[in-house]
């Protein structure tokens, strides 16, 4: 697996400067979720900061990572561009940096969630929802996400759907079935998803 100071200066090179702030608030903010549910903080490193590696490439850069490599998209994903990039960076992260599939479905799902989660990839999918320059962050999404991960992801799944809804862009069904997953759980107090 490659080293983190390789990865960091490979990312910081490939990356805006304004993106690649993001990427520390990432970093910054799955790392205090890792301390809390005790998780590997050097693997929690790695998968945000590579989290989003494929999120500046040009569209000549994606069309050549889609057809040489036969990455598959499915309808949404050809129509909404800004889901494409945590499928590319998940191949990029699983043949070139040689992540765990645990770190590459954490880079693979970090923009939609999805059902039963692992917890890395619940961590990456919260902290880039939640790192602190985003303009919506907030002290009440983080105060959930630390007493009650799963509740966490409920919450932050009800604002994206609710502002994709209002800006009329189709919602990924990974994102529904997440939503759907862990409310249910949170209904009935099961321990495998709470």
């Amino acid at each position: 697996m490659i080293e983190y100071e390789k990865l960091y200066n490979e990312v910081k090179r490939n990356l805006s400067e304004r993106r690649f702030k993001h990427t520390e608030g990432v970093i910054k903010r799955s790392i205090e979720f890792a301390e809390i549910y005790n998780v590997d903080k050097e693997i929690v490193k790695l998968s945000a900061l590579a989290h989003d590696i494929a999120k500046e490439l040009s569209k000549e850069e994606i069309e050549n990572y889609i057809n040489s490599y036969n990455i598959q998209l499915d309808e949404i994903e050809k129509q909404n561009r800004n889901l494409i990039h945590s499928k590319i960076g998940a191949y990029i992260c699983k043949n070139k940096y040689n992540f765990t599939d645990d770190m590459v479905n954490s880079v693979m799902y970090h923009t939609t969630g999805r059902e039963n989660m692992s917890m890395l990839e619940k961590i990456i999918y919260l902290a880039d929802a939640t790192e602190e320059n985003r303009k919506y962050c907030s002290k009440y999404y983080v105060d959930i996400i630390k007493e009650n991960i799963n509740k966490g992801i409920v919450e932050i799944q009800k604002w994206t759907i609710n502002k994709l809804l209002e800006e009329n862009i189709l919602i990924h069904p990974d994102s529904i079935k997440c939503y759907n997953y862990y409310i249910e759980g949170n209904r009935r107090g099961n321990r495998d998803v709470l």
